[in-house]
């Protein structure tokens, strides 16, 4: 690859994501799928989803469905319940520096091949999104407008075609495809080159600047655990410049924490704001007759009226900011709309902005669920247990770590990949995982016996079923034949290892790290175990969605371990009871207050799943109360607390 930049790119996204054993060509295509698709699609993303594997002419599929890449029948078949939009996403990736017409026509053969009616036609890698595609259209009822389609071709070098021969023709093949009768609202092409594709690369770092013109804006009085706040107005013009990509598009990974998607313009909402923004009678007045936006910028920069914002997020203002983009080219000069911005870095700040403004949605996302303050205590023990050694790190919201180059990203644990380690080692249901996480949300917490992130479940429950789950992902991806199974492989493995690791069963500090040891002691040989067990089976990959599969290997499992071979691997020296304390080096931390004694001012801090003892010094004893969120340093290994966060 000559793009020395897009070299570069692809080695951090290589590196980051622990894809150095593919071959070029494979890292090539996921980095252009994660780079066409994360964005937009920042939690139903994953490789996995979207990836063609071996298949000829076509590199990349999403269908999505209400905002949402959906590969699972019946996940589709739950987006399309209610009125639902939907679109078509196909990739082609090729590390060339030359532009290819042959590649690109044989691309778009393959997608004509797709939308005919002959499955035995298309590609197998392709079955799945076929079978979805045909739901979508026998559904067509409830689609709000015909599906729409999206071409995007990828390569390394630098696209100067336009307006050449070979353009006119690209733009045939689209036409050809548009024109097929009553299957598309719209079909549309892209040839991102090395230049293009590296801007997105970018995008999906969240590593964008924007700077707007913030007209007659006021600076609020300081607001605790914000940096700076501003109420002002911007022109809608310069507003829509601000939340387009690169390319033109809406950027709509600003809006991942608000309303899960667009919900239309014949919305009769929708519909008002188009009607005020055409009206030369009202448009002037847009600031008043519209309730704004609230943003959420991780950097603000004021220069006079100009300020730079980077790693931000609209967290209210959704439908109001695509009803302006799609009528962008009838904005006019005089036209402004109301923007609340907050400059802050505190997760529990932006969470509370974010639940407030977003109030009166009907429509909210799932992840929503995080904002709960029971995932602050999860992130305090992954925290906790980072300081003894485990590198995890839980993404209480997206984009918290996107400014730390240091982590890979296998270690930034978000909540839909915490829910499916739930699931597959606590629920014992790995047959579940490859549902939209949201539905899982839905599903498990119509009871409190099967409660995801219930407010009585031992924080070490999730932080064991993550490892365990890591790990055997780690090690199945490395074989073909197993790495669709790397669920599965993680239950067996702690069925073998440490079968309390279940909801409803009660869980110590000390039994935890009991727990913990067994399996870092032991977890090569129960993976060793349970790779030979599905081996053997010999079972299609497919059958990973199978309830009885499981059952089956469970039952393999208990038969397997009865015989002598299969026995634990540890000696007699290794199980000795851990300690629930910790020796943490200088720095400062975050626990909460186990116990107060306020005559000697003695304070029992635990700390995941230690307990830290010293004086209350710098924090009032009498005012502290037990479960409250307590900052303290140690250095030279002496313990100083201060006083409680009152945001937390």
């Amino acid at each position: 690859m000559d793009n020395i930049i897009l070299s570069g790119m692809l080695r951090d996204f290589v590196q980051r994501h622990e894809l150095t054993e593919e071959p070029t060509d494979r890292q090539f295509e996921k980095f252009a799928n994660y780079c066409l698709l994360k964005t937009d699609h920042y939690d139903s993303f994953e490789f996995e989803k979207v990836g063609t594997g071996d298949c000829v002419g076509i590199d990349g599929v999403a269908v999505s469905i209400g905002g949402v890449i959906v590969d699972e029948l019946e996940d589709a078949q739950s987006f399309t319940k209610t009125q639902f939009d939907a679109k078509f996403i196909f990739t082609q990736a090729k590390t060339a520096s030359k532009f290819d017409l042959g590649d690109f026509l044989k691309f778009v053969a393959t997608v004509k091949i797709f939308f005919g009616s002959d499955k035995s036609a298309v590609p197998p890698e392709l079955y799945k999104a076929f079978e979805i595609k045909k739901l979508i259209y026998e559904r067509a009822a409830k689609l709000r407008h015909p599906p729409t389609v999206e071409l995007a071709y990828v390569y390394s070098g630098r696209f100067e075609l336009q307006g050449s021969q070979i353009e006119k023709q690209i733009d045939a093949q689209a036409k050809a495809l548009r024109d097929m009768p009553y299957l598309f609202s719209d079909v549309t092409w892209h040839v991102h080159d090395g230049d293009a594709i590296a801007r997105l690369y970018r995008e999906t770092q969240n590593d964008i600047q924007k700077e707007v013109s913030f007209q007659r804006h006021v600076a609020l009085p300081p607001i605790r655990g914000a940096r700076a706040a501003y109420l002002g107005v911007v022109g809608c013009k310069n507003y829509v410049q601000m939340v387009q990509k690169e390319n033109g598009e809406l950027n709509k990974g600003l809006f991942f924490e608000n309303v899960r998607d667009f919900l239309g313009a014949d919305n009769p909402v929708n519909e008002e704001i188009a009607k005020t923004i055409r009206d030369p009678e009202e448009c002037d007045r847009f600031a008043i007759l519209n309730n704004g936006v609230t943003i959420v910028a991780k950097n603000v920069t004021p220069s006079g009226d100009n300020f730079k914002l980077s790693q931000f997020q609209v967290v209210n203002g959704c439908q109001t900011s695509h009803v302006l983009f799609n009528n962008r080219d009838t904005l006019t000069e005089d036209m402004y709309i109301t923007v609340k911005l907050i400059e802050t870095s505190d997760v529990d700040l932006s969470g509370k902005v974010i639940a407030t403004t977003n109030s009166q949605s009907l429509v909210t996302k799932e992840a929503f669920a995080t904002i709960r303050p029971y995932h602050r205590g999860l992130e305090d023990f992954f925290n906790a247990m980072r300081s003894t050694g485990y590198k995890y790190y839980y993404e209480r919201r997206p984009h918290q770590y996107d400014d730390r180059d240091d982590i890979r990203q296998n270690y930034i644990i978000s909540a839909p990949s915490l829910i499916k380690s739930f699931v597959s080692v606590a629920l014992e249901e790995p047959h579940k995982v490859h549902y939209y996480y949201g539905r899982l949300l839905q599903e498990y917490n119509q009871n409190r016996s099967s409660e995801l992130f219930s407010e009585h479940d031992y924080p070490g429950l999730y932080f064991a079923a993550n490892h365990i789950a890591s790990r055997a992902r780690g090690v199945a991806s490395k074989d073909r034949s197993l790495s669709e199974w790397s669920f599965h492989l993680a239950l067996l493995v702690k069925k073998q290892i440490a079968p309390e690791l279940k909801k409803g069963v009660a869980l110590t500090d000390k039994k935890f790290l009991e727990v913990l040891k067994r399996i870092d002691q032991d977890f090569d040989h129960a993976y060793a175990v349970a790779s030979s067990i599905l081996k053997e089976l010999k079972l299609p990959a497919n059958q990973n969605r199978v309830p009885s599969v499981t059952k089956k290997l469970l039952d393999e499992l208990a038969r397997t371990t009865h015989k002598p071979s299969s026995k634990s691997s540890r000696n007699p020296s290794e199980t000795q009871t851990p300690s629930e304390t910790i020796s943490l080096t200088d720095g400062n931390y975050v626990g909460r207050v186990e116990s107060i004694d306020p005559a000697t001012r003695r304070i029992s801090i635990k700390y995941g799943p230690y307990t830290i003892t010293c004086d209350a010094n710098g924090a009032d004893a009498a005012a502290l109360k037990r479960g409250e969120r307590l900052p303290f340093t140690i250095k030279q290994n002496v313990v100083t607390v201060s006083p409680p966060n009152p945001l937390a």
